[in-house]
């Protein structure tokens, strides 16, 4: 009967700490958008203008930013992320420049 009552106190706890671990999310790691674009342009996941791409993205609130990407805590300053897009802007795809043109150069006609 003891052990029986053992038995069944560990199964319990076993039932209980799966539970525990289940219904609460992992915790996030503390981390910027631009950490989160970084990381994945440094591990090959997305080509050099996407990140500039994305990182624009993500200073300026633009909704196009995927998920992912979106970071925890606050971009301090956006500037270097604005000048630094500015100056590859002539060597970005196409695609690329029209999407960030109206961020990098707001008073330029189309």
């Amino acid at each position: 009967m003891r052990i029986l009552g053992l038995v069944l106190a560990a199964v319990g706890l076993w039932a209980w700490g799966a539970m525990a671990m289940g219904s609460a999310p992992e915790p996030r790691a503390e981390a910027t958008s631009l950490d989160l674009i970084s990381r994945a342009e440094s591990a090959g996941e997305i080509d050099p203008d996407t990140a500039t791409l994305y990182r624009v993205f993500a200073v300026v609130g633009d909704e196009r930013l995927p998920q992912r990407f979106r970071g925890n805590v606050p971009i301090r300053d956006g500037t270097p992320v604005l000048r630094k897009a500015r100056s590859r802007f002539p060597r970005l795809r196409p695609d690329v420049q029209e999407a960030l043109r109206p961020y990098l150069f707001p008073k330029e006609k189309r």
